[in-house]
């Protein structure tokens, strides 16, 4: 190989180091610069699902209390029912109880002469 092929071999092989370099670095740049984009993307969509269950949960919060209340209010209604029937029950017992007494008693009466 004479000078001058030599010398323009160098040069291409040069160029091409260079070239390669520069399609590097513009590679690297692009890649960069893309997962950057999603990186953003990921953090706008990562606070987007936060804000709306953010949202969810405090719709959740007031159905959870109005349900609450709800069983509040229920176990005051069961609790007055529960104990009105009790009354009647002591209520009814009491009157079998004295309705017992002078059924025997009229039969002690009956057994029993004087």
């Amino acid at each position: 190989m004479d000078s001058e092929t030599a010398q323009a071999f160098e040069r291409l092989s040069r160029e091409f180091r260079d070239g390669l370099q520069g399609l590097r670095t513009e590679l690297q740049t692009g890649f960069r610069e893309g997962f950057q984009e999603v990186r953003t993307e990921l953090r706008n969509e990562i606070q987007e699902v936060r804000r709306h269950a953010d949202v969810v949960a405090e719709s959740l919060r007031g159905e959870i209390r109005l349900v609450a209340e709800g069983v509040v209010g229920l176990d005051e209604k069961f609790t007055l029912e529960f104990r009105n029937v009790r009354e009647e029950m002591r209520e009814q017992i009491g009157e079998v109880k004295t309705l017992l007494r002078l059924s025997y008693a009229d039969l002690e009466r009956r057994i029993k002469p004087s």
